[in-house]
């Protein structure tokens, strides 16, 4: 049985037995770029270490009561077109190869954006900020779940319009920056952010770039991002179910006024929040409030 906890970016180690996988699945077989597949083993398979090669790196599988699962995120980086997928079985002799599998990523045309930054704010445009927060987060995320906390489809955490999305490229103060890394919401400073789905706190606190920011755990590699908050109201290690208070709303960090970038993360990929799960039907042409 599988531990209870993962490093991140481990690979989990599954004994079983001494038969070949069955049958693997892929789905969706196409995605643009910013989606996400779940991989899903079902059998077995001898004793070693199970992963997915897939877009230029390896993904770690997660045994789920009968079966193995994972799921591939994608983002504006991953070349398009049709790419190869490869379930590994890896021993101390060999690695044996257990599926050929491939998923068509569809390109994507992502907008660009301008920001200009007042003065005090601008700022904070320097390396060693962050590679401050950059090294804080590392630290809270060492450790994560591997078994799924979450049910169903993720609720956007803010009522309000997107004013910035998903893989937009920024320009700060006319340099380039890069992508968008999830959405920006505006909302009143004060309104409530609610969890996207149920999990456990990993990080709430101030960071030089992204302001008051928690970051949740949702097992299997999957988290969610809340920043520039003007309030945190949880605490790391702290279990929240979906729909629970986690923050308001506030303009900390680089901000030009009041909003929430909420961020999903799949097994180090930042996907488009507002497509994520892939396996869960929800209505994508609506900005859901907390609790709907």
């Amino acid at each position: 049985m599988l531990a209870a906890f993962v490093i991140l970016a481990g690979i989990c180690t599954v004994p079983v037995a001494a038969t070949p996988v069955v049958l693997v699945t892929v789905t969706p077989a196409a995605l643009a770029q910013g989606g996400a597949v779940v991989v899903t083993l079902r059998g077995a398979a001898p004793d070693g270490t199970l992963r997915v090669r897939f877009a230029s790196r390896t993904w770690p599988l997660y045994q789920i009561s009968d079966r193995w699962q994972t799921y591939l995120g994608t983002d504006p980086n991953t070349y398009a077109g049709l790419r190869p997928l490869v379930v590994e079985l890896v021993q101390p002799e060999e690695t044996l190869v257990l599926a050929h599998r491939s998923v068509t990523v569809r390109p994507v045309t992502f907008p660009l954006r301008h920001i200009t930054f007042a003065p005090s704010t601008a700022s904070l445009l320097d390396a060693k900020l962050a590679a401050e927060e950059q090294a804080k987060l590392a630290a809270a995320l060492q450790v994560l779940e591997a078994t799924p906390l979450w049910t169903g489809s993720f609720l956007v955490p803010v009522i309000g319009p997107i004013t910035s999305g998903y893989g937009v490229f920024s320009f700060y103060q006319g340099i380039a920056q890069g992508w968008h890394h999830g959405v920006d919401i505006a909302a009143p400073e004060g309104q409530v952010v609610s969890a996207s789905n149920a999990g456990i706190v990993r990080l709430a606190e101030m960071l030089p770039l992204s302001g008051i920011t928690v970051v949740v755990d949702h097992g299997m590699g999957i988290l969610t991002y809340y920043m520039h908050m003007s309030a945190v109201d949880v605490v790391p290690g702290q279990r929240v179910s979906k729909g629970d208070l986690v923050g308001r709303v506030g303009s900390t960090g680089l901000a030009t006024g009041p909003h929430l970038h909420w961020g999903v993360r799949v097994n180090g990929i930042y996907v488009d929040p507002l497509r994520w799960p892939p396996d869960v039907e929800v209505n994508r042409g609506k900005v859901p409030g907390p609790g709907s």
